[in-house]
């Protein structure tokens, strides 16, 4: 969280050191804008429908009052705990900018739902800005109406965000505890098969890379060498297969790394999932506000034993483990 406190300080000195001192704006003329925002945990609704009720709410507001809405920010599947969004950040630039003096939400909790930092933009950043802010259905409008319940509304929306992640995190580990495969994408050699339970089952196109790796691992190949002949053969890497079955991951520079390395293929021939094994949990959320990371210790992790159907033998994945070693006692 101390990165977005930052930023919020950030907002405010940089627009007040461009020049941006607050302005009389009384009576100058309102470019209002509509911020949208739905988390992927919010009552579980569909995007799609959410995101449209909440435009046409604001937009028949704005119309009713008489208020010209000049841009629309909207972010999709982004939680209200992080402050850290890419349309969010849009809109305070273009606050800083001077290009918009009238924001409207459909309630608080669309603005965020981490008190601390949902108050300093209410009580502090939009009014030194001269910002006209309106959470339509908590009946506020910073123009009229009193301050005093907005820290609390605050605070029921950051304990709201704070039982949803609970109830995550417990749902979750259920499914992992029961052999649901709980990961975004299957690992590689594996495709994802709809359950409950999710459950991995080979993927005819890359299954037979896998066996190829740690066979040539059981061999004594280095992982160098079996990243090198699979990249000279042109075999795509875990990312870049990845980036064909789901293209949209190309729009964010999925594939940084486009070919085999050594530590790719080292990780694959220890990962117990190609001996058909689920072990999950290994990592948690630093908090629910944080979309940071930490490793769990080992007695955390979730192992529901043998799940799906494996890749490899456990003879031959004891013997890549055995010439991994070897090389190691020989350094």
């Amino acid at each position: 969280m101390q990165y977005e406190h930052d930023t919020y300080d950030r907002h405010l000195k940089r627009g007040n050191a461009a020049g941006q001192q607050p302005q009389n704006r009384e009576g100058s003329h309102l470019r209002g804008a509509i911020y949208l925002r739905l988390s992927k945990d919010d009552d579980g609704r569909k995007e799609s429908s959410s995101i449209g009720s909440q435009r046409r709410l604001l937009l028949r507001y704005a119309q009713e009052k008489g208020f010209p809405i000049v841009r629309e920010y909207s972010d999709d599947g982004w939680s209200g705990t992080t402050f850290d969004r890419p349309a969010f950040q849009e809109m305070i630039r273009d606050i800083k900018r001077g290009e918009i003096n009238l924001v409207m939400t459909k309630d608080l909790s669309r603005l965020g739902r981490d008190y601390i930092l949902s108050g300093q933009y209410t009580e502090l950043f939009f009014p030194s800005m001269n910002v006209r802010f309106i959470a339509v259905n908590d009946g506020y409008d910073s123009a009229v109406s009193d301050m005093d319940l907005i820290p609390f509304r605050n605070i029921i929306n950051e304990m709201y965000a704070r039982d949803i992640s609970r109830k995550i995190r417990s749902s979750l580990r259920t499914r992992m505890e029961d052999g649901s495969y709980i990961g975004n994408f299957a690992p590689y050699g594996y495709i994802k098969q709809p359950g409950p339970p999710v459950q991995l089952i080979p993927d005819p196109e890359t299954a037979s890379i896998v066996k190829e790796i740690f066979s040539m691992g059981a061999e004594g190949r280095t992982p160098a060498e079996i990243a090198d002949s699979l990249n000279q053969r042109k075999i795509p890497s875990p990312a870049v297969y990845r980036c064909l079955k789901h293209p949209w991951l190309c729009e964010n520079n999925y594939t940084v790394k486009r070919i085999w390395t050594a530590n790719s293929v080292l990780k694959m021939l220890h990962n117990p999932v190609y001996l058909g094994r689920m072990i999950q949990g290994k990592s948690r959320k630093l908090s629910f506000k944080s979309r940071l990371t930490v490793a769990n210790p080992a007695e955390l992790w979730v192992d529901a034993g043998r799940t799906h159907e494996p890749l490899v033998s456990e003879a031959v994945f004891e013997a890549c483990k055995e010439e991994i070693q070897k090389r190691r006692c020989r350094r």
